[in-house]
């Protein structure tokens, strides 16, 4: 295993120097040539154990997008469609049972499936799939939940989050629905409420720093290991402002809307990719990769090549974000002499000790940056 540098230049101020579209779209060959390797007989793009369905998802919504986008008939994502295929529901939702994040996967599946040709003739029916995320929304007015959605419908009602929460909006928008469906305006209100913003929020422990938080209640419901610790309640992170600003972004919102602003605002304070700010000393590589990820989704739907930081410089997030994916990548030969590039977490919090899952961060990244590059 070695670390491959194909872009190792850096320019004073500690700014990277803009990658060529053909430097990111060898990376991105590469980090795709290794996630295919690993297909599993069943289908499966990752390789068992906990989390399996929805990394599958993910990966193979990572694989195809654009640009390098794999067609249907791909032998991984063929493979992907039929492992999927055999996880749908009688209650329209695509998932393990057994694994109590039905929400999460079927978001990400139904993210997928809507990239494909023709999901109905390959056996998922988008407006199922959109009638079980939505019907797992809370629709309690009187809770602090309400209008959001969690990981599963066995969780009980107030254990909603923004993470989920988005995944959910990113996937109802991009299968068609309307950011003005009454119940997309009830996830905006939920999401709001996920911001620490006072002229929106009236919440007893927002302040006023604009950043994103995991869920207006308490945050010990979130799946994850227990062992590893909690995120203390109500603290903003990179990781959920991105996602904030996504959401916002996805259901209408503008980029000079206050609730926009104050969220980058609280970016360009925390600015830089080798870290998820707001964890606290000690975790500030956890969740690294979703946290770049969903960096790359926001400033992709922001159309900002730069951001201006508090000193007054200019930073380009294109050049930064590659220089930081490009810098954790590893090398691997494949069987048939191909060199691959896969992505793995130190930090095993949030399942990212899991390379599959890691690599489709990557992707995702990595193609958000390609397309925001001329040449």
């Amino acid at each position: 295993m070695k670390t491959l540098l194909l872009l190792a230049c850096v320019v004073s101020a500690g700014a990277a120097e803009l990658p060529t579209k053909p430097q990111v779209l060898a990376l991105i060959d590469r980090a795709q040539a290794w996630l295919t390797a690993r297909a599993q007989p069943d289908g499966a793009l990752a390789e068992g154990g906990v989390f399996t369905p929805g990394i599958t998802a993910l990966v193979a919504e990572a694989l195809s997008q654009e640009p390098h986008a794999l067609p249907a008939e791909h032998p991984a994502i063929a493979g992907a469609i039929r492992h999927l295929a055999a996880l749908r529901q009688a209650d329209g939702g695509v998932y393990a049972p057994d694994e109590g994040i039905a929400n999460y996967t079927t978001a990400c599946a139904l993210r997928f499936v809507v990239l494909l040709p023709d999901p109905l003739a390959l056996g998922f029916d988008v407006p199922k799939m959109q009638d079980f995320l939505l019907g797992r929304q809370n629709r309690d007015l009187a809770s602090p939940g309400s209008g959001g959605i969690g990981y599963g419908p066995d969780k009980p009602a107030g254990s909603e989050d923004l993470s989920n929460t988005a995944y959910a909006v990113d996937a109802l928008r991009a299968s068609g629905m309307s950011p003005t469906d009454p119940r997309l305006q009830a996830a905006l209100a939920f999401v709001q409420r996920c911001q620490d913003l006072r002229s929106t929020n009236s919440s007893e422990w927002v302040g006023d720093s604009g950043g994103g938080v995991y869920g207006p209640q308490d945050a010990a419901r979130s799946w994850e290991n227990r062992s590893l610790g909690s995120v203390p309640r109500h603290v903003p992170t990179a990781s959920m402002t991105y996602a904030l600003i996504s959401t916002y972004l996805l259901l209408d919102l503008k980029r000079d809307d206050p609730r926009v602003q104050a969220a980058v605002g609280w970016l360009t304070r925390n600015y830089g990719f080798d870290a998820n700010p707001g964890l606290g000393a000690g975790r500030e590589r956890q969740g690294l990769f979703h946290s770049q990820a969903l960096a790359a989704r926001a400033l992709d739907l922001l159309a900002m090549p730069t951001v201006t930081l508090p000193d007054g410089r200019t930073a380009d997030w294109r050049a930064d974000l590659f220089a930081a994916v490009n810098a954790r990548a590893h090398e691997a030969k494949l069987a048939d002499g191909t060199i691959a590039a896969y992505w793995l977490n130190d930090e095993q919090r949030w399942a990212e000790g899991i390379p599959h899952l890691c690599t489709a961060y990557a992707v995702r990244a990595l193609k958000a940056i390609a397309r925001n590059l001329d040449r």
